[in-house]
């Protein structure tokens, strides 16, 4: 292969890598990587909507569920080593090394000697010796890199200098990665790879701070050429160009200077990544323009241009090895050599150009031919002042290089032993690089996270106090705040937040977690106040403060009922349930396919509460199952979910299954069995079932329920409980209704009220020829209006048309039930067997067994006797009409289980009198 297309393979190479570490920087920038990020972690909270009510005919009872309102808070990530990245930043560490040893054989003598006595010295530093070779503590390691890597370059330079670039390069290269194979094979030490990507960056380190001394003056001088260039043969005054530019570099680089010393703070500064690409790319036309006309250690001018590519590579691996290991005192050191190279060489050579080019600088002819040859001030002696100068600053500094040198070498050492699953070794390297060098954003906080792993959180809460007195962060702070509220220390984690607010003003990840606590203390004012000062995170702004009004009965002001997210709209549509109102806002729930998310948690609920009433709901119930059919599921999760398709099956009107989940709910969620025995309890008393309500109602007093009213002791009390119907009363503070008052006995004094809820409570078990008679032992027109629509609905099967006709202009008379005459007049007209205004014909709905008529209708649209038998089952576990359990007793004969039949007329002369039981029999079968 031609000379020309190595040249072109190892440009390419170079490139490649220039690429890769740019664009990881900007990947570590945008936040795409994030060695330790600050994530959002959505909660939900609940808040109480009424889910539905009914009048009992002389008050209302309510049953109230919960509505999710979601949060944003964020919280701090672990650690993130990513370590294939990492070994694949020590290869290309390696094959830098091994270009600049390729284009060592192609320097002159003096230039490669003094070459491979630098490459002796930073194999030494390279920590190969680590690896333990041989045994802990040798040097074998350093001997395989010798051999393989600086043998070959010399054995070419001085034996075989005639040899091509095609064959330098697969010598130096091949035997490079051979080393490299060997260095790992033979590695004693544990994850040898990660190790040796971890140290060689000591080696790069040095590397990059000999470029960026090599480079100081390339800003100044590249702007110079440049003007130069652009004025030949034009004549302008480029020096005032000159002086200003070089002067506002100059006096940036000064700020920045200032900036990393501690003596400013707050100016808007441009980063170190920016300026060192662009000082590279301008230090790339100025080595080509130096190659070209000044002498060079080497024959051929494409050697120094990839000896400057391989430096500035290494110098953005380095940065990129900074960022993504959250390495700030190896950040730090790039920058602080960066900014004193460019001050010391940059304002020497500002100096120098001036002193021997300002007679001829607006001349307008090819003065950067001769720039590096003056008549006085030599180039050396300005390149031997820069050096000087760039001293005077190391000193100035202190010489903390050194220091930030020494702590990354710990914080690496720290960073493979955390890779090695090493955390005591880890913590305590990464304690020591605090220790040395103070202004380390990852030493406490990953020695805090490590205690966390190791179960003591103690030390990490003491870790992390430490952090904030010494050198507070966001992230260390919001950390802290965590750990505090989690061991209910509210008011300490309030004052680490607003304290960390005073180093940050309206930083938003403090703020919005401040506004959270505050929400949590019922303080939503301050809650508002704080989240609008955020700054940036706007969709975590509007959630929380959307929540906080809605949680604590703010009004929403213009523009928060328009939905952003999905979060948004899953809280407003938690607002609409709570206001009792419709919502356009249509959730995603058929998306939903697992319920670990909290936003698909809350999206069920919320969206199951607003549903209109008799919605069909087969195909979300069948969803809800699915999700629950997951093996992980955990056990609050599974609550949840359950709790939802009880929202489900009541919006639908499905009160078989209701009754039937709400039950395996109280034995299986006992810490809540209160409310879902209290959940049964209205669905009964709602179907006019007052012994199964009162029952449900005592389980539910007994499991904690403590919410009675007036409204519900006439149900314990007729429903057969009326000891606990008093008890519930004196314990709880519950007063009984006006209209039941007892006498000193404890007997209940009688009135037309009464006699009314006794007639309810008798309604279920009735047989035909006893309604008609005891609606007319009813005085009160509002009784006898509500009695007729309940035997209506309950008991319409036993009625000729002309009754039902007369029961409905009864119930229809009271305005109180005015909302219901729609509804009562589609029903009689389908218990009667007629179309619908309409012209539709209903299909019966078997989901609510205490709908007897209905029940019955579905049964006889049935083909196959044993589904009639399987629906009248069904219904009889709930209803005890008389006329549905004897058409179960007579399909049960039908399909041959006369033993069932049998059982069930002995179950029925329970409440039935055998001459009532014997003229039913004689009727129907």
């Amino acid at each position: 292969m031609h000379q020309r297309q190595w040249e072109k393979i190892i440009f390419a190479l170079l490139c490649l890598i220039l690429l890769f570490a740019g664009v990881g920087i900007l990947m570590v920038q945008w936040g795409m990587v994030q060695p330790s990020a600050l994530f959002i972690s959505t909660g939900l909270e609940s808040v109480e909507v009424l889910l539905g009510n009914f009048f009992s005919g002389t008050g209302r009872l309510g049953q109230y569920t919960q509505n999710y309102l979601l949060f944003d808070r964020f919280v701090a990530g672990d650690i993130q080593l990513y370590p294939i990245l990492n070994q694949w930043l020590g290869i290309f560490s390696w094959l830098l090394v091994l270009i600049l040893a390729t284009l060592l054989t192609l320097l002159k003598r003096n230039a490669f000697l003094l070459g491979a006595g630098l490459l002796v010295l930073l194999l030494t530093i390279s920590g190969v010796n680590s690896l333990n070779i041989g045994g802990v503590g040798t040097n074998y390691g350093l001997v395989i890199c010798l051999v393989t890597v600086l043998l070959p370059a010399a054995l070419i330079h001085l034996f075989f200098e005639n040899t091509s670039l095609g064959w330098r390069i697969l010598i130096v290269m091949g035997a490079g990665l051979t080393g490299l194979g060997l260095l790992i094979y033979l590695a004693r030490a544990p994850y040898p790879t990660v190790l040796f990507s971890e140290n060689i960056f000591l080696m790069t380190m040095s590397m990059a701070a000999g470029f960026l001394i090599y480079t100081g003056q390339s800003m100044i001088s590249g702007l110079y050429l440049i003007l130069a260039r652009l004025n030949q043969g034009v004549g302008i005054k480029i020096g005032w160009h000159f002086a200003l530019l070089g002067t506002a570099y100059l006096a940036l680089m000064g700020l920045m200077l200032l900036d990393i010393t501690g003596s400013l703070n707050g100016w808007p500064l441009p980063p170190l990544e920016l300026m060192l690409v662009l000082t590279g790319l301008v230090g790339y036309f100025d080595i080509h323009h130096k190659i070209r006309n000044s002498k060079q250690p080497y024959s051929f001018s494409w050697v120094g241009n990839l000896f400057y590519l391989t430096g500035f590579a290494i110098c953005l691996l380095v940065v990129f090895k900074a960022r993504l290991a959250f390495n700030t005192p190896m950040l730090d050191f790039v920058r602080h050599f960066f900014i004193y190279s460019q001050l010391g060489f940059g304002l020497l050579f500002f100096l120098y150009i001036w002193v021997n080019f300002s007679g001829i600088i607006n001349s307008g002819t090819a003065i950067e031919k001769i720039v590096y040859k003056p008549p006085f001030f030599p180039y050396f002696h300005m390149r031997l002042g820069a050096v000087l100068s760039l001293l005077i600053f190391i000193v100035y500094a202190d010489g903390i290089v050194a220091v930030q040198f020494s702590t990354s070498s710990t914080q690496l050492s720290a960073d493979y032993y955390l890779a090695a699953n090493r955390p005591v070794e880890a913590t305590v390297l990464y304690e020591n690089a605090f220790e040395r060098y103070r202004r380390n954003q990852k030493a406490l906080y990953a020695s805090a996270q490590l205690y966390l792993d190791q179960n003591q959180p103690t030390l990490a809460l003491n870790t992390l106090m430490r952090s904030f007195e010494e050198n507070p962060q966001v992230r260390d702070i919001i950390l802290l705040s965590e750990l505090l509220e989690k061991r209910d220390r509210i008011n300490e984690a309030i004052y680490y937040l607003e304290e960390g607010l005073k180093y940050y003003p309206s930083n938003a990840y403090l703020a919005n977690n401040l506004g959270l606590i505050y929400h949590q203390m019922k303080r939503p004012d301050d809650a508002l106040e704080v989240l609008g000062r955020m700054n940036g995170q706007t969709a975590s702004q509007r959630l929380n403060r959307l929540g906080i009004k809605i949680m604590h009965g703010k009004g929403l002001e213009e523009g928060d009922e328009e939905a952003a997210t999905l979060k948004e709209m899953v809280n407003l549509t938690a607002h609409a349930n709570v206001m009792g109102k419709k919502t356009a806002i249509e959730l995603p729930v058929d998306s939903i396919s697992q319920v670990q998310d909290p936003v698909n948690r809350a999206m069920l609920r919320n969206h199951f509460t607003a549903m209109e009433t008799g919605v069909a709901a087969g195909r979300f119930l069948e969803m809800v199952d699915t999700l629950l059919n997951d093996q992980n599921l955990l056990l609050s999760h599974e609550e949840s979910v359950r709790e939802s398709g009880l929202v489900l099956a009541y919006r639908a009107g499905r009160i078989n299954e209701l009754l039937r989940r709400l039950n395996g709910m109280a034995f299986r969620f006992k810490r809540n069995a209160g409310y879902y025995h209290a959940f049964a309890g209205y669905v009964f008393a709602r179907e006019g079932d007052f012994k199964k309500a009162a029952a449900s109602w005592n389980q539910a007093a007994f499991s904690g329920f403590a919410r009675f009213t007036p409204a519900h002791l006439p149900y314990l009390y007729f429903g057969g409980m009326q000891d606990q119907a008093l008890f519930v009363s004196g314990t709880q503070g519950v007063d009984f209704p006006e209209w039941m008052r007892f006498d000193d006995g404890q007997q209940l004094i009688g009135n037309d009220t009464v006699k009314f809820y006794q007639i309810l409570a008798d309604l279920p078990e009735m047989l035909g020829k006893e309604l008609m008679p005891a609606l007319n032992e009813l005085e009160s027109e509002s009784h006898r209006a509500f009695l007729a629509k309940e035997m209506i609905l309950k008991k319409g099967h036993w009625f000729e048309p002309e009754q039902l006709d007369a029961l409905l202009d009864l119930a229809s008379a009271q305005e109180f039930l005015v909302v219901d005459s729609d509804y009562l007049s589609a029903y009689v007209r389908q218990v009667k067997g007629l179309e619908t205004t309409n012209g539709a014909q209903w299909s019966a709905d078997p989901h609510n067994a205490y709908l007897t008529p209905m029940v019955l209708a579905a049964a006889n649209d049935l083909a196959d006797d044993e589904k009639r038998y399987a629906l009248l089952q069904e219904a009889s576990q709930f209803n005890k009409d008389p006329l549905l359990w004897i058409e179960l007793v007579r399909y049960s004969r039908i399909i041959g289980m006369d033993q069932y039949a049998s059982s069930n007329l002995a179950m029925m002369a329970e409440w039935i009198a055998p001459e009532d039981l014997l003229e039913l029999q004689l009727e129907n079968f």
